[in-house]
């Protein structure tokens, strides 16, 4: 359902489309990288997890180019597996083996240095998202959609305090369909009970929010950060550098 842009408000940095919002009545998020942020880089956390195991990091080469493997691995084995601990694992195996680390014995201990560096850094919202949550809240129906498994994403919902903010929240784990299949934006819409031309999805990622909830018939604010261009003829109705920016046009 790709659109023409038809019109542009550069005020605060957003792009968006004529008409775009019209009759709106609830708004979806994803959750990371739109609502939250990791304290450490993937490429931080490698790093000081290959150091914390006693191995030499020039072993791994670039790391910069070593964490963008690691999460494109993480978007395609996810479904596969039920917990984040087994996602790591699986990863950290598969980037020992095309690093020519011969170590067998190091995938456990460095997957678990992994996620201890994690857990120790944790996660944050982005300024001013809760309050822009909760003043939507006043007006809209909210609904969160974000992939990951179960035991991941909950934990950072719950450490987040975000929870009761939400009318429904579909963890992607939890129902085992994930982003961008339509079908997964669909039993958020089912749990929200609004249709899919009154509801704007805001998200970070082109493929899997902004062509995923299109697909959906949602209208979709993007979240366009680093220079970001669109991958494919899908036009988002909104264009952000950040999500509280929405405030300008949602409140």
């Amino acid at each position: 359902m790709a659109r023409n842009r038809s019109d542009k408000d550069r005020r605060g940095g957003i792009a968006i489309q004529t008409g775009a919002l019209g009759g709106l009545k609830a708004v979806v998020f994803d959750l990371d990288s739109t609502l939250c942020t990791y304290a450490l880089s993937v490429a931080e956390v490698l790093h000081a997890a290959v150091r914390r195991v006693g191995v030499d990091p020039s072993r791994f080469g670039d790391f910069a180019e070593l964490a963008e493997r690691y999460a494109d691995l993480w978007t395609e084995v996810q479904p596969g597996f039920d917990s984040a601990e087994e996602i790591r694992l699986h990863i950290v195996e598969q980037l020992l083996a095309e690093r020519g680390v011969n170590d067998p014995s190091l995938a456990q201990p460095l997957s678990d240095a992994y996620g201890a560096v994690r857990g120790e850094t944790g996660i944050r919202p982005f300024d001013g998202a809760i309050e822009l949550l909760q003043d939507l809240k006043l007006h809209y129906t909210l609904g969160l959609l974000t992939n990951g498994p179960s035991d991941m994403q909950w934990e950072k919902i719950r450490s987040l305090r975000i929870e009761t903010t939400f009318d429904a929240i579909v963890v992607a784990g939890d129902v085992g369909i994930y982003k961008p299949d339509v079908r997964v934006f669909r039993i958020l819409l089912d749990r929200l009970d609004v249709t899919a031309d009154s509801t704007l999805f805001v998200g970070d990622n082109y493929e899997m929010d902004i062509v995923g909830a299109d697909a959906a018939g949602m209208k979709t604010a993007w979240i366009r950060t680093n220079g970001a261009r669109p991958t494919g003829d899908v036009l988002p109705d909104v264009e952000v550098a950040e999500a509280t920016v929405l405030r300008e046009v949602l409140l």
